[in-house]
């Protein structure tokens, strides 16, 4: 028994090591951040609807901090965060919203923490989450697991040349959303392509 326990004290500490090295190497993969174009779809799944929703469009980020979402499926819709606020635009049901991100709700934080993963924005992670990690060949995952009961859990899956990541989101309301995001090859400046979304999303 005696050195039963010796082992596992011996074995404890590389355990522990092993687990924050995987994590510092997730994190790098995150870090990586630079304006950028992503496609995304997405299959969310609602309590009280009969089938999943199915949505697709692209992200849009900058080194400014700002987000934009483009749903093109199955109808489209803006929603964006720049600065401190937050925007949505719905050309269908001339639906148009501009609001401070403190009182976005769900939505809010939500986009947040994605624009968090595709920009790199580590302080704000770990703010809001702990974060444990595991890599296998050349994939990786990351687990948020909220400090709040008002944000969602998220898995992030990946790999090692960031082409394609996998999201998984659970609210606590029940709801749930599965993300598939690749980044596009086109090397364009995606900041005029923003600035225009913003402005029509603004009512500009």
């Amino acid at each position: 028994m005696k050195q039963l326990l010796v082992a596992f004290l011996l074995l404890y500490p590389m355990s522990i090591y092993a687990d924050g090295g995987a994590l510092e190497e997730v994190l790098a993969h995150i870090r990586r951040s630079a304006p950028a174009r992503f496609e995304y779809q997405e299959v969310r799944t609602l309590e009280l609807a009969d089938a999943p929703v199915h949505t697709a469009g692209y992200m849009l980020t900058d080194t400014e901090g700002t987000l934009v979402k483009l749903q093109q499926q199955p109808s489209r819709v803006i929603m964006a965060i720049a600065g401190d606020s937050m925007f949505y635009w719905d050309p269908v049901l001339k639906q148009r919203h501009r609001a401070p991100l403190a009182y976005g709700g769900a939505a809010a934080q939500q986009i947040t923490v994605f624009r968090a993963l595709l920009q790199g924005r580590i302080g704000e992670l770990q703010a809001a989450y702990d974060m444990t990690a595991e890599t296998h060949d050349q994939h990786w995952t990351l687990r948020l697991t909220p400090k709040s009961e008002d944000q969602p859990v998220m898995e992030i899956t990946g790999s090692a040349d960031d082409g394609e990541r996998n999201i998984q989101v659970r609210q606590s309301d029940g709801e749930a959303s599965a993300y598939r995001i690749v980044k596009m090859a086109d090397s364009a400046d995606p900041q005029p392509a923003i600035a225009e979304l913003l402005r029509e999303a603004a009512g500009e």
